[in-house]
């Protein structure tokens, strides 16, 4: 019954780490992803045996992903992610959807959680500091999700969420080309729907992404990332009430996923990004979620027509 948290993780962005937009420059980025998962671990874990649970055949979801950044001024941006999703479980007569209840399994399409983005670079590696350094903060918009949050195959729990950020980066040339490496540490405070002995539901959450790419030519970069999702408070995966619509959201939940993006530039200001990832550990989440990504981003220069 946890499935829904597959789609609980932050969405891909077209910007990334602590690099900020110049001013006056717009950045879109249109993308489409795939994800499966089939089996769910509970609170034991991943890694230990027996505690992972088959889900029936699985769920697929797929859809399309639109990412619009400006820069406000210089060091300062704003971004605006809204996703398109078609969520199903791929048979709707096994053991989970028989029985969870509540129209657990139907086939749910519809916006998902809408982000906004606003990020300041404090400290820029251009002007001689060891680092970049970029704080910011984050709204998320999902109180249309709110009729659907009981299915498994929902598109968001129904909450709107407000947190902030934190990104370290650098870069620096590789023979040819680049190199470049981020990591992101935040959290948010959801509003909650309900509660269960006094605790919020849903709980707040945190996040840390990591990513390094490079490449020895200036077309292409390539590398590993690491994104990890937690959810400190809430029940485990055997003490949720069934009947309640808002199940998944009192879970607590930890999910870390490995894998890798690849660029490939066809200009210095349009690209083409694809990302694999997969659960490297769970604990009342998904246990074998693959997620798929992939999208056309460019930069469009509206003040002047200089060139970087």
């Amino acid at each position: 019954m946890l499935l829904a948290l597959l789609f609980s993780a932050p969405e891909a962005s077209a910007g990334t780490g602590p690099w900020t937009l110049p001013e006056g420059d717009l950045s879109v980025y249109a993308g489409a992803e795939y994800e499966r998962i089939g089996h769910l671990a509970t609170s034991a874990g991943s890694w230990t045996p027996g505690a992972v649970i088959e889900v029936d055949e699985g769920l697929e979801k797929a859809g399309a992903q639109l990412v619009v950044g400006y820069g406000v001024r210089d060091r300062v941006d704003v971004e605006l992610s809204v996703p398109y999703l078609y969520v199903a479980a791929n048979r709707t007569d096994g053991p989970l959807c028989s029985t969870i209840g509540l129209r657990g399994c139907d086939t749910t399409q519809g916006i998902g959680v809408i982000g906004l983005r606003v990020k300041g670079l404090v400290i820029d590696e251009l002007i001689g500091a060891p680092l970049s350094v970029a704080i910011g903060g984050e709204l998320r918009i999902g109180q249309h999700t709110s009729d659907t949050r009981a299915r498994v195959t929902n598109l968001g729990e129904g909450t709107t969420d407000v947190g902030g950020f934190a990104s370290v980066g650098r870069s620096g040339a590789l023979g040819q080309g680049y190199w470049s490496s981020y990591l992101e540490a935040g959290g948010v405070y959801r509003f909650p729907n309900t509660d269960a002995g006094g605790e919020p539901v849903p709980g707040s959450e945190m996040h840390v992404d990591l990513e390094w790419l490079g490449g020895a030519r200036p077309a292409w970069a390539i590398g590993p990332a690491v994104a990890l999702f937690w959810r400190p408070g809430g029940v485990d995966f055997e003490e949720i009430d069934a009947a309640d619509p808002d199940r998944f959201g009192s879970l607590n939940v930890l999910n870390l996923r490995a894998g890798g993006k690849l660029i490939v530039r066809s200009s210095r200001r349009t690209s083409l990004a694809v990302a694999v990832f997969g659960t490297a550990f769970a604990k009342n989440n998904p246990a074998d979620q693959v997620i798929v990504t992939a999208g056309l981003s460019g930069q469009l220069a509206t003040r002047g027509e200089r060139e970087r």
